[in-house]
């Protein structure tokens, strides 16, 4: 019987301190919780402070940007500095890129005026820089044109002529990267520029890039033939329709044939034969510089080297005889 006593308190202590166990964590999990939301409503009291001081400081600061620069007299574009190499003029300049006078420097979009101007296909490189207070300089570097390039037209086609004279707005031009150009306007230098032919452009689109192999080798035989002095020699036209070889045509329609290979040994004939031209004033018709020995050339027959006719006797002399 006393066991059974000992047993029955043991279960009741035993329940008990359970009990006590319960109530200690349900105490220590609501104060956790409550520690947890003064936390929580403490950091959010500092996120709101500070989202809005950071409010009134950028408004401080626009303010205070609008008053000192973006509505400062002090900083309106006065001075425009260009520097266009002939690509465009300073109205048209103006009129592309909103490079107004007057405007607040600040508010001038640069990036997109350099975006604009760098898109326009004689345009090689462009340099925009703002100089406080009130000035701009724009700088432009233009693609040098090497050849006017034959695109001929429907009445061309027929007669499969090229053009000899640049008109702008409608004539090709092409760099050394094979870059293709319709400028507006005229240069002097467009003049005297080679005519190129025999380059295939099924869709010749001002900005588009000449794709061809052959386009390179004419570049380098352009520039080699420019290294010789222009009394001496001047290209007015390279045809490029054989895959083997070039026609150059110079200023007195005298004809050269330039192969592919060994450009510096014809550069080399090349240069023989205008000393010996140079010497003896005789001109050259058509010269096949590919032949590296006894180079077939034919000159320009003048008077003096006719033979001379003979004049025929009349028979009122020969009677009177």
């Amino acid at each position: 019987m006393k066991t059974r006593r000992t047993t029955g308190n043991r279960r009741k202590s035993g329940r008990s301190s359970t009990r006590q166990h319960l109530l200690e964590l349900n105490v220590r999990t609501a104060s956790i919780k409550r520690q947890r939301r003064a936390k929580l409503g403490g950091l959010l009291w500092k996120v709101s402070a500070l989202v809005i001081f950071l409010a009134i400081a950028a408004i401080g600061v626009r303010m205070a940007c609008e008053k000192f620069f973006f509505k400062n007299a002090e900083y309106s574009l006065r001075h425009l500095v260009t520097h266009l190499s002939d690509v465009m003029t300073e109205e048209e300049l103006v009129a592309l890129t909103g490079l107004k006078p007057g405007s607040n420097l600040f508010l001038l979009d640069l990036d997109e005026a350099n975006k604009k101007l760098s898109a326009l296909p004689e345009v090689r490189s462009v340099s925009i820089e703002r100089r406080l207070p009130d000035t701009i300089e724009v700088g432009i570097k233009r693609r040098v044109p090497l050849f006017l390039v034959s695109v001929p037209g429907e009445a061309d086609q027929a007669n499969g002529s090229a053009p000899e004279t640049f008109v702008p707005g409608k004539s090709f031009l092409c760099d050394s990267e094979g870059v293709l150009m319709q400028p507006k306007r005229l240069s002097e230098e467009f003049l005297h520029l080679p005519v190129l032919t025999g380059i295939g452009l099924p869709d010749p689109t001002s900005g588009k890039r000449i794709g061809e192999e052959r386009f390179k080798d004419a570049v380098a035989l352009t520039e080699a033939l420019s290294e010789i002095p222009g009394e001496s020699f001047r290209i007015s036209s390279v045809d490029a329709g054989k895959p083997y070889a070039f026609v150059v045509t110079d200023a007195s329609n005298a004809r050269f044939t330039f192969g592919t290979r060994d450009l510096p040994g014809q550069m080399e004939r090349l240069r023989k034969l205008l000393a010996h031209c140079q010497e003896t004033g005789r001109k050259v018709e058509t010269a096949n510089l590919m032949i590296q020995r006894n180079t077939p050339v034919t000159f320009v027959l003048t008077p003096e080297s006719r033979s001379p006719k003979i004049t025929p006797v009349s028979s009122k002399k020969s009677a009177q005889r």
